[in-house]
């Protein structure tokens, strides 16, 4: 057994020899094991405290987060249970949402993980939402009925979204000082031509700005969105639409409102109030304004109506702009011609508001008669006013307006001049004058086309013609040659008026502006759609 192991043992010895020689002598040193890994503090992580709002309210998520390692955290938000809702961004650590609406109180709950790339940690929140009852004209308004409604395009879209003007809706009081603070317009005595002595502001007050808008107002900014159909308003709410601001920041309105597109073949225009941005212009520095809408998911997802009645839903459809209301103002988007038929459709629709609007009825024939054969509607990103504060009359076509219609031989022809006989590609045109402002001239009434004279401020302008139908089917475009073409300019309700305040930056004049027309003469191109 000895002799068996005698080998192994002398290999084992010249081993350790030739390492010796081969060392001169030293020894190898054993390094050190590597010190373990430092031990992951988790990220301390609460939620918030529970919160109880009402629906249509902007709701701040604020948790408390910590890490001790001063690692790089990730947020995700989610929603466990509870209404729809859709949240400003979820992979934010402190995002906002807008409160659903609800018929009974329902609570939502939220989870927020918040992970360190090692260990990640979730908190609860809980939010109690509760129904607001809406008064009888808000429900009425969002009944989502259309009569005779036009619609501009054969798909749907958005045409325009940008902001109106800031900071002059839904002030608590009505006063020159209040108005001047907020940057708006007024003029404290005008004399009418009746005798009467009135004031004029752009302002609008907060009480009665209350009665007509889903969600809250105060100081707001004013922001119409034009649609190319008509919208279902039963499904309008304020967490419908997402803007994303110049700055990057995403902000929804505090409120919506039909008005002053309320007439129910007036239906293509949701006006959203809200903190929408500032004054500056676009390539100043502190300037804050839209430059995109989307239009995202909510527990009633918008609808709009287009031809044949279908019903499609809005969700994905999305608006860029680069400029804010102080660089340019109002524009058209969309112009149409219709044969004016028989008697007027679609005109009115909520009595409270027929009754006390002061401008109707302000059709083509109650201001024109049997005279009145074609109606050319345009479509605008926002009121026209000839200086953001005075109302448009009917008389002023020739201000503002010209249409083009091709000539017998080609060339273009400008309607001009009201009263006029125009001679073009199959046969007469004449234009009447603007109808859809206010009522007809009427001294007897105490109508008079003057600075008092009260027009529905709407986005809908109607130019009325008489003539031919053959010429009618050669109308090309509607034209507005604005400053540009030494016409009158058109601006936004944030104009300056006629005595503008010094300091106070208003609204831009509208551009030059030219837009082609449709001919909805065998094709109406409306819709229409009872309450829901």
């Amino acid at each position: 057994m000895n002799s068996h192991l005698l080998p192994i043992s002398f290999a084992a010895m010249l081993t350790l020899s030739l390492s010796a020689c081969s060392d001169s002598g030293s020894t190898t040193p054993v390094s050190p094991p590597p010190p373990p890994p430092p031990s992951n503090s988790a990220p301390v992580v609460d939620a918030g405290a529970d919160q109880s709002v009402a629906e249509d309210e902007m709701v701040q998520l604020s948790p408390t987060v910590s890490d001790a390692d001063n690692d790089t955290l990730t947020y995700s938000w989610s929603r466990t249970s509870g209404p729809y809702m859709q949240f400003s961004d979820s992979m934010i650590e402190a995002p906002n949402f807008i409160a659903p609406d609800v018929a009974s109180p329902q609570d939502i709950v939220f989870e927020l993980s918040v992970s360190d790339g090692t260990e990640t940690v979730t908190d609860s929140i809980t939010v109690s939402v509760s129904p607001v009852p809406e008064n009888q004209l808000v429900s009425t308004t969002f009944n989502g009925a259309l009569t005779a409604a036009d619609y501009w395009a054969e798909d749907p879209m958005i045409l325009s979204a940008g902001m109106g003007f800031d900071n002059i809706i839904a002030i608590p009081e009505i006063t020159e000082s209040a108005v001047r603070d907020a940057g708006g317009a007024w003029v404290g005595s005008v004399q009418c031509t009746n005798g009467d002595n009135v004031t004029l502001t752009t302002a609008t007050p907060q009480d009665g700005t209350a009665n007509v808008i889903k969600g809250h107002s105060a100081f707001d900014d004013g922001l119409p969105i034009v649609f190319s159909w008509p919208v279902a308003l039963e499904t309008a709410d304020v967490s419908d639409f997402q803007f994303t601001l110049n700055t990057g920041e995403i902000v929804f309105p505090n409120a919506i409102t039909l008005l002053p597109n309320w007439e129910l073949s007036e239906r293509n225009v949701v006006v959203t109030f809200g903190d929408f941005g500032n004054r500056g212009l676009q390539d100043e520095a502190d300037a804050v304004f839209p430059v995109r809408l989307d239009i995202v998911e909510d527990a009633t997802p918008l609808t709009l109506v287009g031809p044949g009645a279908q019903e499609v839903g809005a969700v994905g459809l999305h608006w860029t702009t680069d400029r804010s209301a102080y660089d340019a103002g109002p524009v058209l988007v969309g112009a149409k011609l219709n044969a004016v038929g028989n008697a007027p459709v679609g005109e009115g629709g909520i009595p409270v508001l027929v009754q006390n609007s002061g401008a109707l009825p302000n059709d083509e024939f109650a201001l024109y008669g049997d005279d009145a054969d074609y109606r050319l509607r345009v479509l605008t990103t926002g009121g026209f006013s000839p200086d953001g504060l005075r109302s448009l009359t009917p008389d002023s076509y020739e201000s503002f307006f010209r249409v083009h219609v091709r000539g017998a031989n080609g060339e273009t022809v400008l309607l001009e001049n009201v009263g006029q006989d125009y001679q073009v590609e199959g046969g007469t045109l004449q234009v009447l004058g603007l109808a859809d402002l206010g009522q007809r001239l009427d001294p007897d009434a105490g109508i008079y086309y003057d600075d008092c004279y009260n027009e529905d401020r709407d986005n809908y302008i109607d130019i009325i013609l008489t003539g031919d139908e053959a010429a009618a089917r050669n109308v090309t475009f509607v034209e507005i040659p604005a400053l540009e073409g030494g016409y009158s300019a058109f601006f936004n309700p944030g104009g300056p008026g006629p005595e503008p305040f010094d300091g106070v930056r208003y609204t831009a004049p509208g551009p030059a502006d030219q837009e082609p027309v449709i001919i909805a003469l065998d094709d109406p191109m409306r819709v229409s759609r009872s309450a829901r």
